[in-house]
């Protein structure tokens, strides 16, 4: 199953886009959660270090949100819904802080 660039194999979630950039979750890992200091919460870890990749575009990141949640509920019993919005929300300001910085330099 494919999302946008991402593409769903039984045993990860592969970036399949152009170029030479790569970027791999295995599922034995999908659901790993790393602590944000300044939200002082456990996000997904996966989630988070897509973000911080600059050659990832703003719609790369939604749709492996998309291919996130279509794997992680594979296995409802490990993922919290409350764990991936708190993650979401983390991601979605992180982006708009982004897009007001690129604004203030031009």
């Amino acid at each position: 199953m494919k999302f946008g660039n991402w593409e769903i194999t039984a045993s990860a979630i592969e970036w399949k886009g152009m170029g030479f950039n790569r970027f791999v979750v295995e599922r034995q890992s999908l659901l790993e959660t790393i602590l944000i200091e300044a939200t002082d919460e456990y996000l997904y870890k996966w989630i988070i270090l897509a973000t911080q990749e600059e050659w990832l575009s703003e719609d790369d990141l939604y749709d492996l949100n998309f291919a996130f949640a279509f794997t992680a509920g594979a296995t409802p019993e490990n993922f919290s819904y409350k764990t991936f919005d708190a993650t979401l929300e983390y991601q979605f300001n992180n982006l708009e802080e982004d897009d007001e910085d690129e604004e203030e330099d031009e």
